[in-house]
């Protein structure tokens, strides 16, 4: 099974980051909309010089880039087992976490969820 990377956040308005993951080259840019109450990010494709997504919300329990011609997904965990999206821009770095998962290890989980 693949590895889950947990990103790491802050509760800054806007965060950016840069990593190798799945052999790819990646600049993430997240930022908190306080009209929303939530996170949107950018993620940037280093080798390619493109953009893989923009202005892409991030929910709950909703994989983002499961649309993607990419291996894997971002999915915003809530780490108190409520399954809620965040009330404040603290959230992010003390209730949540941003997870990156293979496709595949993602569809796992959610097979495991329903079986359980």
């Amino acid at each position: 099974m693949a590895n889950m990377y947990q990103i790491q956040t802050t509760s800054d308005d806007l965060l950016e980051q840069s990593f190798s993951l799945f052999d790819m080259n990646l600049r993430l840019t997240l930022r908190y909309n306080s009209v929303a109450i939530g996170y949107q990010f950018d993620l940037f494709d280093i080798d390619n010089d493109s953009y893989i997504t923009q202005n892409k919300g991030l929910s709950v329990g909703s994989p983002a880039l499961i649309e993607c011609d990419v291996p894997f997904v971002l999915v915003l965990d809530d780490k108190s087992g409520l399954g809620l999206n965040a009330i404040s821009k603290t959230d992010l770095n003390n209730r949540m976490q941003l997870l990156m998962m293979s496709k595949e290890e993602y569809r796992e989980t959610i097979r495991q969820s329903f079986t359980a």
